[in-house]
């Protein structure tokens, strides 16, 4: 169980500062087009020659390889559900490096989500 943890931990990392670096890079981009074709296509062109954006896909990359790991290790059912984690992650790094607010009711929501992660640990044997 510690070695899943453990890479589990690793890869919900990946996927959080993954997301950061993502985000802070279309920051840089600035808001994607939502209906012109053309405009979405130079937007995705952008991001994708975007170093941030493009560091951000290198580390989910790895996220998704720790996370097969995992789900090689563990029941799927348990897994998933505390691949939550992430949540908490993000919730953080988007307070420190992106200087989002995050309010009372996201708060509240991650720590019952934190909660129902503590209750999916003690089913691991049961």
């Amino acid at each position: 169980m510690l070695k899943t943890m453990i890479v589990l931990g690793l890869a919900m990392l990946c996927a959080g500062v993954g997301n950061i670096f993502m985000r802070q890079g279309l920051q840089k981009i600035g808001v994607g087009p939502s209906r012109n074709i053309f405009k979405m296509l130079v937007f995705f062109r952008r991001a994708v020659a975007n170093p941030l954006v493009l560091l951000g896909v290198l580390i989910s990359i790895g996220y998704f390889a720790l996370w097969l790991a995992v789900l090689s290790w563990a029941d799927v059912s348990w897994a998933l559900p505390m691949n939550a984690v992430e949540y908490v992650f993000v919730a953080l790094a988007a307070v420190v490096f992106l200087k989002e607010r995050v309010g009372r009711y996201r708060w509240l929501g991650i720590g019952l989500i934190l909660l129902g992660m503590i209750f999916m640990m003690e089913s691991w044997h049961g």
